[in-house]
């Protein structure tokens, strides 16, 4: 009985030894892990959300360049670049006309018949949406102007863009560039003249500033629509009421308050975007959003970029449900490690027991 008392004695501190051994090891190892895990989480997510930010920032910049690339084609001096080659080409194509048919009929018809019908031709001849020919002398008297013909045999003298006409048609053909009004508004024009030297005309032509600045701004717009990265990456653009402007996904949005859109958690995500490119200029702002194949709202980032010009708030963004899966796949694998390790433990333990036990028999006997 009493070499019975001393073995279970023995076996019970061997035991209650192990277990608590193991309790203790089971314990560090869970806080290890736990924090180890919790540690990779955040290190993680902080590097994923800020790679996605520069990415989308990146790609806004991008964006925000091919506006610029139109912006700066309303310059003053780009704007004579962009419209040279057209009224050159335009006016060009009218002189090639004219001179064919003065050749024609020179010698044929009297001088009046002959700059009559080059007149008309000069009148009748338009081109784009807005496009005309007016003549005038070099007294700056006008031979015919073909929307105001209430002007024509007025003299312009004195009149600076007028007189300017004159000093480009004297040294053959040249730009102007002046003021005039359209609509009630004053706006920048440009016009380009060339003298027909049989009769001393100089003919021209010309563009406002402000039809190019909307041409521009269409083209923009329709080269923002069109751009795409990734496998469905796009961009949109809004003001700072915020209307939107341009959303090639959903149309259906161009010209619509986006004020009171909000996402299912109330973030007014269009105002924040506003919030942050008043402050900042740009900035990330972040909201969640319907994504086709989920059930509920995904965490969604956006970059927008203001483009002060043209007073337009340029964006693009992506879902980060691919950062929070990651997330969830790393708490999950540092469980199933936990996991692991308290049956490693648990199973070294029976086995160190059931040794231990055999040990204490065998030295008891």
């Amino acid at each position: 009985m009493r070499n019975l008392s001393v073995k279970s004695k023995v076996l019970t501190i061997v035991i209650s030894t192990i277990i608590i051994i193991s309790l203790i090891i089971s314990i560090q190892s869970i806080i290890s892990i736990n924090n180890l895990t919790d540690t990779n989480v955040e290190n993680y997510k902080k590097e994923a959300y800020a790679l996605k930010e520069d990415e989308l920032k990146n790609y806004v910049s991008m964006a925000t360049k091919t506006v610029e690339s139109y912006h700066s084609r309303t310059s003053q001096e780009k704007i004579k670049n962009e419209v040279s080659n057209d009224l050159q080409d335009q006016t060009n194509f009218l002189f090639s006309v004219l001179e064919d048919q003065y050749k024609r009929y020179k010698g044929k018809v009297s001088q009046n018949e002959l700059k009559t019908k080059l007149k008309d031709i000069v009148k009748a001849t338009r081109y784009g949406k807005n496009g005309y020919f007016w003549i005038n002398d070099f007294d700056t008297k006008i031979v015919m102007h073909p929307l105001k013909s209430h002007l024509n045999g007025k003299s312009k003298k004195g009149v600076k863009h007028w007189d300017e006409f004159v000093e480009k048609g004297k040294l053959g053909d040249g730009f102007v560039s002046y003021v005039q009004s359209l609509n009630g508004k004053k706006l920048p024009k440009v016009s380009y003249v060339k003298t027909f030297k049989p009769f001393n005309w100089i003919i021209g032509t010309g563009a406002y500033v402000d039809d190019i600045t909307g041409n521009m701004k269409k083209e923009a717009l329709k080269a923002i629509s069109g751009m795409r990265y990734g496998k469905s990456g796009y961009f949109w653009i809004n003001d700072s009421k915020p209307n939107m402007i341009m959303h090639p996904i959903k149309p259906s949005l161009d010209g619509k308050d986006l004020s009171t859109l909000k996402d299912p958690n109330g973030v007014y995500l269009f105002n924040d975007m506003v919030k942050v490119c008043s402050s900042n200029g740009e900035g990330l702002v972040k909201y969640s959003w319907a994504k086709p194949g989920y059930d509920k709202p995904q965490a969604k980032f956006s970059y927008v970029k203001e483009f002060k010009q043209w007073g337009w708030i340029i964006g693009t963004g992506t879902y980060v449900d691919d950062i929070e899966a990651k997330v969830l796949a790393m708490q999950k694998n540092g469980s199933d490690q936990i996991n692991s390790i308290i049956i490693q433990i648990i199973i070294i333990a029976l086995i160190i027991a059931i040794i231990s036990s055999i040990i204490v028999s065998i030295i008891s006997t």
